[in-house]
């Protein structure tokens, strides 16, 4: 088993810490992981990607240049990583901010309402916990309860006022998308 997961948007938007978060639950699964951060110079507001790739086995690059699993934050990352979603893969989207018309015959779609999601239990800003929840339901790659765990650990002492605001979160998005 090999999976190979672009998550892209905006600087700010949180990409690099879902990201973190898939590589640290692969490892606490004991699954081979890498994780492969991308961020413009501005970071706030500049485009910001990573790869993640997990897998049993030992894993040959770090790059994914064909994804079986593309999160998508923002309409510009969505122009410029869908063509690289494999046949069969799997768009998982902000559709508060993306307003997809493309014909996207060959893979499976799941638009999440995710930015007004967030907004309801805190802030928009936090759409990307609402679609680690979607991404754990869709994949089915991870049980919901390791990446609660992990969110625990790895959210800092000084911001652990964020760990049950983006448990929630996490739990909403796995909540409202079918599998």
């Amino acid at each position: 088993m090999e999976q190979r997961i672009i998550i892209a948007g905006s600087g700010g938007q949180g990409i690099l810490f879902l990201g973190k978060v898939l590589a640290h639950v692969a490892i606490k699964e004991n699954k081979e992981v890498t994780w492969f951060p991308s961020y413009g110079a501005e970071i706030r507001g500049g485009t910001a990607n990573c790869m993640v790739v997990i897998s049993d086995e030992l894993i040959g690059s770090p790059i994914v240049k064909n994804a079986d699993y593309l999160i998508v934050l923002n309409e510009a990352s969505f122009n410029k990583f869908m063509s690289r979603v494999t046949q069969g893969g799997y768009l998982i989207y902000d559709s508060s901010i993306i307003k997809n018309s493309k014909s996207l015959n060959d893979i499976n779609v799941y638009p999440v309402n995710a930015s007004q999601e967030a907004s309801l239990i805190a802030n928009p800003r936090l759409a990307n916990m609402v679609l680690l929840g979607a991404f754990v339901k869709i994949s089915r790659i991870f049980n919901i309860e390791k990446v609660l765990e992990t969110i625990e650990e790895i959210i800092p002492p000084k911001r652990k006022e964020m760990i049950e605001i983006n448990k929630s979160l996490i739990l909403r998005g796995f909540s409202i998308v079918e599998s």
